[in-house]
């Protein structure tokens, strides 16, 4: 019986042996295969599938052993994720993954994908508002980019931390020399376009309106609304500050059609995702297919070493007979406890039922206590205003004066339709100011950004750079993957 088992127990270890090397094989093209789908996705710019994908790869290769291929692989993953935090506002988390794709670039080495990951963490940085890092970044960026020669990489990184850097901290003369020298390198079509908005941008700061407009009328080749956007708003500025304000209007409608077509763009970019989620779950099953008959070996292996856990467990055929016993009282005591659970069940469904019902009818007395407020509030200045930009930005509905009086009038007609807003606002995050509070009971109204930005007398940019703050440094909500206006409608 000895050497039996000592036989059993050899061939069980050569088994798992075999299966231990096949799964680390399988763990590590799953891997990849993950991370092809996402760059996949990423470029059909479905961001939040991407990133899903993404994790899920990373998840899969902290099942591998460490290699050179498995550290270049997690360092593409994570700077990848990282772009895709940003992209959603999660600047914290993405310049903590662009940090660790560094780490992982220079363990290689791989310079150039180093250089990129600094690049990227400087673009999460800025965001932050932490220009010292941002300049850090760079700096890092450019050194690796000087050793190597890579006229490219040199060209963007002139252009973005002129714009990311420079241009953010006013300097303004430094910034238009990096910019320039993109330039003169040679730019693609696309960063050519944003070069001259950038340009445009900054000559407007230094009062060069001419040398402004010439920059910012270069940069409308381009075909993409939210750069026209931009552009259109810095015309609109110089307009304005020449006094000659029948252009500022036009300029202001051509910012309105090209902010309506960003809009298009988004509802084209739903409709791509619903096509892609086909493909995708396609692709899924294909890969099934694969990985069932790639696992055909290793169900072999398994099944032998079934076949021999079964020999050493027919030694000890005493024993079973008790098994047997606390098998058929735990089979006895779970079916109590099923039965159990149906009728808690049961319980809870009828819960449900009666607070549906319950719901259903306060939600037919809150609208109609809204509507009514709603009548009230068209009487409030702060809103009529809001309104009127709403239906149509003219000079004559630019031309507004907002005394602290009509805003606090605002802020009670809001209470009054939205069950005290403010104030429940106010107890969940008590560190907000007055204007805090004016920008979410805007929000909490359904205004859209650009009508509030004009409100605030701010531009658009600078706003959803204040929403960011007001999320990230006055709610705590910097880990909530919920956008600002969902968050405002949740209270």
């Amino acid at each position: 019986m000895t050497t039996k088992m000592r036989y059993a127990i050899l061939v069980l270890a050569m088994a798992l042996m075999c299966t231990s090397c096949d799964r680390q094989e399988k763990n590590m093209e799953r891997a990849r295969a993950l991370y092809e789908q996402g760059v996949e996705l990423r470029s059909q710019q479905l961001s939040e599938d991407a990133a899903t994908c993404f994790m899920q790869a990373l998840t899969v290769l902290q099942k591998c052993k460490t290699t050179p291929e498995t550290t270049l692989l997690e360092g593409q993953l994570k700077d990848n994720l990282g772009a895709m935090f940003a992209k959603h506002g999660l600047f914290d988390e993405a310049f903590t993954m662009h940090q660790e794709a560094v780490v992982c670039f220079a363990q290689i080495p791989d310079s150039v994908a180093m250089a990129t990951a600094w690049r990227n963490s400087g673009r999460a940085a800025k965001s932050l508002g932490q220009f010292d890092t941002v300049k850090q970044c760079y700096d890092s960026a450019f050194a690796i980019a000087n050793t190597l020669s890579d006229s490219v990489l040199l060209n963007d990184l002139y252009l973005e931390a002129g714009r990311d850097y420079y241009m953010a901290t006013r300097r303004c003369d430094t910034a238009i020399l990096f910019v320039n020298r993109a330039i003169e390198g040679g730019l693609s079509d696309s960063d050519l376009d944003i070069a001259n908005m950038t340009l445009g941008i900054l000559y407007y700061y230094t009062h060069n309106y001419d040398t402004a407009k010439t920059h910012l009328n270069a940069a409308l080749r381009s075909d993409r609304p939210g750069l026209k956007m931009s552009v259109y708003q810095t015309l609109y500025a110089i307009a304005y500050n020449e006094g000659d304000y029948a252009l500022a209007v036009d300029y202001q409608d051509l910012f309105t059609e090209n902010m309506m077509l960003s809009d298009k763009e988004h509802d084209s970019e739903v409709m791509q995702r619903l096509k892609a989620d086909y493909e995708l779950r396609r692709h899924e099953a294909d890969m099934m297919s694969q990985q069932r008959h790639h696992n055909l070996k290793l169900y072999l292996m398994i099944a032998l070493a079934v076949i021999v856990l079964l020999v050493a467990l027919l030694i000890a055929n005493r024993r079973m007979a008790a098994k047997r016993l606390e098998v058929e009282q735990l089979k006895n005591r779970q079916e109590h406890d099923q039965s159990r659970i149906r009728q808690l069940v049961s319980e809870m469904e009828n819960l449900v039922h009666a607070n549906d019902e319950l719901m259903r009818d306060r939600e037919t007395l809150s609208q109609n206590e809204l509507q009514t407020a709603q009548q009230v509030m068209q009487r409030n200045r702060v809103y009529a205003t809001a309104k009127a930009l709403s239906e149509r930005i003219t000079s004559e509905a630019l031309n507004f004066t907002i005394t602290d009086g009509d805003w606090d009038d605002f802020i009670n007609l809001t209470d009054l339709a939205y069950g005290g807003f403010s104030k429940r606002l106010l107890a969940l995050y008590p560190k907000m100011g007055k204007w805090d509070v004016r920008i979410c009971c805007l929000s909490k109204n359904g205004f859209s950004n650009q009508v509030i930005s004009i409100l605030l007398d701010t531009q658009t940019d600078s706003y959803y750079k204040r929403k960011t703050r007001i999320k990230q440094n006055k709610m705590n909500l910097g880990d909530d993957n919920r956008s600002f206006e969902e968050i405002i409608n949740d209270i």
